[in-house]
């Protein structure tokens, strides 16, 4: 039977995205760890929370019920690349942020389940990584501000997106500099788990019309 890939799950920290100034001592516990466990138990509900937004609510619902909905992702011994470029969820436009990640076929199966829970648009670009996962393309550095670069530029994204403003994986932020120097445009580190995006994104990760 061949082993489960580590996706990070265990590096999403809910906690860090519940503000105490926000919080109204509503939920009926005495602190926001305690309230979350119960959550995950399933003893107690996120709308029991008054100090967060329906956004967050709809966020987080996602983001605990990941395990339901990400594709069983294993370990193989060799890279296995997926697609290249550019490509646009929910009808991005010219002013939609822009999420930047390998060409690993794994990380873009998880990423795209990951986005399947919202409506919000974004413009994904694939960089060639050799089909490595990200944590493995920082290892074997395959992905690098050159590689960043010329995708931008085969891309032509300067010429498609009005920002100029990349998100990139977390585990790329020791490159953050380099990347930015080497590009010209301005890099924000994600979580390092793609599940996170939910709560990264905040009031921008809008639910499907279904869920409104």
């Amino acid at each position: 039977m061949a082993l489960k890939a580590d996706i990070y799950l265990d590096r999403i920290d809910i906690l860090k995205y519940l503000s105490k100034k926000t919080c109204e001592s509503s939920c009926g516990f005495p602190s926001c760890a305690e309230w979350l466990q119960a959550v995950k138990e399933g003893k107690a509900q996120i709308a029991q929370c008054r100090g967060i937004s329906p956004h967050f609510v709809y966020a987080l619902e996602a983001v605990i019920s990941l395990e339901n909905i990400l594709p069983r992702v294993e370990i193989t011994q060799h890279p296995v690349p997926g697609i290249l470029g550019l490509h646009e969820i929910n009808e991005a436009s010219p002013e939609s942020p822009v999420l930047v990640t390998g060409n690993a076929l794994a990380t873009q199966d998880v990423l795209m389940a990951v986005l399947s829970t919202t409506a919000a648009p974004f413009h994904l670009l694939f960089i060639d990584c050799h089909g490595h996962t990200v944590d493995m393309a920082m290892i074997y550095e395959t992905f690098t501000p050159e590689k960043l670069l010329e995708s931008i530029e085969k891309n032509d994204l300067p010429g498609r997106i009005k920002h100029r403003e990349l998100i990139l994986p977390g585990a790329t932020s020791p490159l953050k500099d380099k990347m930015k120097a080497r590009t010209g445009w301005d890099i924000r580190i994600g979580p390092y788990c793609a599940g996170e995006l939910p709560l990264f994104m905040g009031e921008f990760w809008s639910p499907p019309p279904s869920r409104r």
